[in-house]
């Protein structure tokens, strides 16, 4: 596995099972590859701190123009719609 597949492919594979054969492909050139290791690495930070952050709060009518625009784009394999508020109550 090259440099380049491994940023291509790294992110598609953060929430896979570890033991399909991309991922192995992943771990074993990260065993021999510093820059890639630099750059999980630098992908992990990301995420906490993305995590770290609160979430924004958009006004209900901005939420659903960029959720037009989104579905508009292709960005979604299914039109999104805004999530639906918690209840409170559990599922049955």
């Amino acid at each position: 596995m090259k440099c380049s597949d491994v940023y291509l492919h790294i992110c598609d594979n953060l929430d896979q099972r570890l033991g399909t054969r991309r991922c192995r492909e992943i771990r074993l050139h990260l065993r021999v590859c510093r820059d890639c290791r630099a750059y999980l690495a630098s992908l992990k930070r990301t995420v906490i701190l993305y995590q770290s952050v609160p979430s924004p709060r958009l006004p209900r009518a901005a939420h659903d123009r960029l959720i037009r625009v989104l579905n508009a784009h292709g960005c979604f394999p299914e039109p999104a719609t805004r999530p639906r508020k918690r209840t409170g109550r559990k599922r049955t």
